[in-house]
Parts: structure tokens; C-alpha cells; sequence
């Protein structure tokens, strides 16, 4: 395909506007503090992926941050009182949404407080498992989402499905079975020592139990 001057115009234009009319790239981002909404991990802060892995450090439930950067693939910011920069990239292999919704899914003009949001509307045991950044049986979905963060969309593409999918690793998941709103299930499968399987071990209102799944 051959591209003239016009076609150079065009594509440079539509470039242009795209970013024009983007909400996030417009924004003065360096006049307002942003809170997290939820629990985020991180191995490594300057290198932390969408696909949100269950592993390393939490950075906690409404704390305070800077933004100073969004582009069409990545969320820079720092910590109130920290000089380090975290960058959230927008893994396009496990996320499906754009750099907007991802952003406002992790960030709001609105802190956490007492008595306020989600957070506080939540069950003592629900607030205690979301500082720890635990699940466990019976808590609600927003709870869920604050202590475990949003679940990567290629998998769960709709938060109103009654089945999500987390990962610690690439071959080590969790898998969340909701029913009437409430964590009913837990599935963890990981790597196990026979080559093709996994092992799962299922957490219910009947325990744990442990077998092996063909991968």
C-alpha cells in the first residue's frame, strides 16, 4: 500500500485527535492527588504489569500518589513520601481494556476514609482481609476487587460473571467462585511434578482438598 502526502495528513490527524480526546492525556495531572482503590503488587515497581500477579509487596488500599505520566501503554506515579516511581503497564496479552479504564479502575480524586466508599461499607472480617490482601469465603465482590485488585480481562472480561480468574505466576492461578454476590469457592492451581498436570486444591464451605487436574 502506497501512502501520499494526504494520507500521511490524515493518519498524523487522527493521531492527533486520539490523544486530543483521551480524558487522561488531557488532563493536568500534576494539579491533582490520586488515591489507590484497591490493593496493588508488585515484584518490581518500575516494571509492574496489568495481568496483576499475586506476588512480592502490596502497595496499600488508599494511599496517597502523584501521577505524572499516561500514554497509550503506561501509568507513572509515586507514593506520597516516596521517592519511587511505579509504572503500571498495560499488559495488551492479558488486559483488554484501554489505558483509561485501567486507570480508573487503580486510581480516584477520592480518598479512602472512614465512613466513606466501599472500604468502610464493607464487613469488619472483609477490612481486615483486605489490609492483609487476602480472600476468603463469603466476601463480597468489591471486597474482593480492594484486596485483590481487578482480575486481567482476557480471562474475566466481565465482573458480573460469577467466575474469576487470578494468577501468582504464569502457571499458578486462583480461581474465585462466586453466588449471590458471595466467594463460595477458591481454586488454586499450580505446577505440579508430573509433566501435563496441575495440581488443584479447592477451598469450600467443605475444606481443602487436593488432586490432580489434567492442564
Amino acid at each position: 500500500m502506497k501512502f501520499n502526502s494526504k494520507n500521511l495528513t490524515g493518519l498524523f490527524l487522527l493521531v492527533v485527535l486520539t490523544f486530543t480526546f483521551s480524558p487522561l492525556y488531557a488532563a493536568d495531572l500534576s494539579a491533582k492527588t490520586y488515591y489507590t482503590t484497591t490493593n496493588i503488587w508488585y515484584e518490581h515497581p518500575d516494571n509492574n504489569l496489568s495481568t496483576n500477579y499475586h506476588r512480592g509487596t502490596i502497595l496499600p488500599i488508599g494511599t496517597k500518589v502523584s501521577v505524572h505520566k499516561i500514554d497509550n501503554r503506561r501509568i507513572q506515579f509515586t507514593p506520597q513520601g516516596s521517592a519511587r516511581m511505579f509504572t503500571i503497564i498495560n499488559d495488551k496479552k492479558t488486559n483488554t481494556i484501554s489505558i483509561d479504564e485501567l486507570f480508573n479502575r487503580y486510581f480516584s480524586v477520592d480518598p479512602v476514609q472512614v465512613g466513606v466508599g466501599d472500604y468502610y461499607q464493607a464487613t469488619e472480617t472483609d477490612m481486615e482481609n483486605i489490609k492483609k490482601g487476602t480472600i476468603a469465603l463469603g466476601m463480597s465482590r468489591k471486597a474482593v476487587l480492594m484486596a485483590y485488585g481487578y482480575p486481567p480481562t482476557h480471562k474475566t472480561p466481565l465482573l458480573t460473571s460469577d467466575i474469576w480468574h487470578y494468577w501468582y505466576a504464569r502457571l499458578h492461578k486462583v480461581i474465585v467462585y462466586f453466588k449471590d454476590d458471595k466467594i463460595f469457592k477458591i481454586e488454586t492451581i499450580e505446577p505440579a511434578s508430573y509433566p501435563g498436570f496441575v495440581k488443584s486444591n479447592v477451598e469450600s464451605t467443605g475444606g481443602i482438598k487436593s488432586g490432580k487436574t489434567k492442564e
